[in-house]
């Protein structure tokens, strides 16, 4: 799940002497386990590290974590979260989402003091799956909604166009129309309700390695559902290219349909994201393909997927959710 940052990037961390703050209380075994945590699968793999003492272990888990306070707090066991509020006086309700939430409001509170503080410089996280989420805000268009986070749409017939969009806006106004569409039972073919998607929106398929629409947009749909905390989530890592295809260009202006389960094995259209490409979008989705097998059990082939925390930090769940800046309402 992803940390997040717990602060805009206008000049030094704010939540820098929080983190510091409250790595100073942790135990010395609680300090030298996060200090060993790996990054990534890659960086597990090259053996044991070196063991730090406490002092190098503090310095090596300040550095990491900083300016992330969400990051720090989500690395900790509920074991460790609840020592940490028993020293700082917090109280909060047993359980680590709940103790994580606690903790990062008195980080909060700490370093902002008697000041206000736009939330567009220290974020509200929410919680996602026990850990702490900051929604980036959103960078495309979307389409309104009355209420955040956004209800389950009604039932509501198909209406595709007659013929393939001819300009964007047809084809946002197909994504408008196809919000609510009951997609049916999916069957075997995992691929099913994308195709069906596809479709709503006029959209020719054309099994072509560049964008789905005339070249320019590519369709993809991502799963969601309900957190049991009531906000959206993304639920699995959506395929993106076989591993030999050209996956940042099918990146390059992407209409994601938030694609949530209706029950009885059917799913329908929540909303839609239209997100463009720039430097911070290429640097996350560098940073949040992977590959994995894909295909029927025993085959070889590969696929390219992104990463779920990838639409935290490019602004999907805020469109789901309500954007923790305040500027939602405007797609």
């Amino acid at each position: 799940m992803l940390a997040g940052t717990a602060v805009r990037a206008l000049g030094p961390p704010i939540l820098m002497n929080a983190v510091a703050h409250m790595v100073a209380l942790l135990s010395p075994d609680a300090i030298r386990r996060l200090a060993a945590l790996r990054r990534r699968p890659a960086e597990r793999a090259r053996g044991p590290r070196v063991a730090l003492d406490t002092g190098e272990a503090t310095a090596s888990v300040i550095a990491r974590w900083g300016g992330d306070l969400c990051g720090l707090l989500n690395a900790m066991t509920r074991a460790e979260l609840a020592a940490l509020a028993l020293q700082l006086g917090v109280a909060a309700a047993p359980g680590s989402p709940a103790l994580r939430a606690a903790l990062w409001q008195h980080g909060a509170a700490l370093e902002r003091g008697a000041s206000e503080v736009s939330p567009a410089v220290q974020p509200r996280p929410i919680v996602l799956g026990g850990h702490l989420v900051v929604q980036a805000p959103p960078r495309g268009l979307y389409p309104p909604s009355a209420t955040w986070p956004r209800g389950l749409p009604p039932p509501r017939s198909p209406a595709p166009p007659p013929a393939e969009p001819d300009t964007l806006d047809e084809l946002l106004a197909a994504a408008d129309r196809a919000v609510g569409v009951r997609l049916g039972e999916r069957g075997r073919d995992k691929g099913a309700w994308g195709t069906r998607a596809a479709r709503l929106l006029g959209v020719v398929e054309r099994n072509e390695a560049e964008p789905d629409w005339r070249g320019d947009v590519e369709v993809k749909t991502v799963a969601i559902a309900r957190d049991p905390s009531g906000w959206w989530r993304v639920t699995e890592d959506p395929a993106i290219a076989m591993l030999n295809e050209p996956a940042l260009a099918k990146l390059a202006r992407t209409l994601w349909l938030a694609r949530g389960d209706v029950g009885a094995g059917d799913a329908t259209i929540v909303s839609w994201y239209l997100l463009d490409w720039d430097p911070d979008i290429a640097r996350l989705a560098r940073r949040d393909l992977h590959d994995r097998p894909k295909g029927p059990a025993g085959s070889a082939a590969r696929g390219l997927y992104l990463h779920k925390r990838f639409f935290a930090d490019a602004g999907l769940l805020a469109t789901l959710n309500g954007d923790p800046a305040g500027a939602v309402g405007a797609g």
